[in-house]
């Protein structure tokens, strides 16, 4: 027998791999000791601590760049820690 569309059996393996991959998701995301909650819940506090950090870094430097461009020594504005 020769198939001349493959197009179904694509849709279908497709619908499969994503079915397998979503009831791996929820094998892990479920019980009491699941892995997945704890890493994504750190993940997220790692990459907040990371963008509050950058951040920071940022206001710093937007601060002493207008200092130095109203012709305010650079010393007198406070530096973030």
């Amino acid at each position: 027998m020769n198939i001349k569309n493959k197009r179904g059996q694509s849709t279908v393996e497709y619908i499969l791999l994503v079915t397998a991959v979503v009831a791996v998701m929820i094998a892990f995301s479920t019980g009491n000791n699941s892995i997945l909650p704890t890493t994504l819940n750190s993940a997220w506090s790692s990459a907040s601590n990371s963008i509050g950090v950058e951040s920071n870094q940022l206001a710093s430097s937007y601060a002493l760049s207008n200092a130095v461009f109203n012709g305010t020594p650079p010393y007198s504005v406070p530096v973030a820690p």
